[in-house]
């Protein structure tokens, strides 16, 4: 167990820690693990924590994995900064962020797959059009 939460979780009651341990959204992983742990140690560790747990691996998972839609007025917001920083940031947030699990740490990819397309678009025509603005100053300044 944690050295951190030894001290603190020792100190509580059986049916404090009991409730912590399904509690999955309110507390850290460290800690989830650490209060298991002590309740291993108590003997008196629910069997049905895997199994819930696992339940709510798996919703997060469903949910993570679809995506959010972006919204539309960032798509246009991008689309009229694109010749700019602010279009090539707002590109590149749709297209490549992503999101952690907080049971398992897995990354996922944060917008939906449609919002990741214009993203995409709106970032590699940032690129574009600002290696073309640069070529065209090289060319013209000498």
């Amino acid at each position: 167990m944690s050295n951190q939460y030894t001290e603190t979780l020792q100190l509580k009651s059986n049916d404090e820690l009991l409730k912590m341990v399904y509690e999955f959204d309110e507390w850290s992983p460290e800690m989830l693990t650490a209060v298991e742990t002590e309740l291993g140690e108590r003997k008196i560790l629910p069997d049905d924590i895997s199994i819930r747990k696992q339940q709510a691996i798996n919703e997060e998972h469903e949910l993570l994995s679809k995506g959010t839609a972006a919204s539309l007025g960032g798509q246009v917001f991008g689309w009229v900064f694109v010749l700019g920083l602010l279009g090539l940031y707002i590109g590149y947030n749709y297209a490549f962020s992503k999101v952690k699990s907080k049971y398992t740490g897995k990354k996922y990819f944060e917008y939906d797959e449609p919002s990741r397309e214009v993203g995409s678009y709106i970032f590699y025509t940032g690129i574009v059009v600002f290696i073309l603005s640069f070529l065209y100053a090289v060319v013209t300044y000498t």
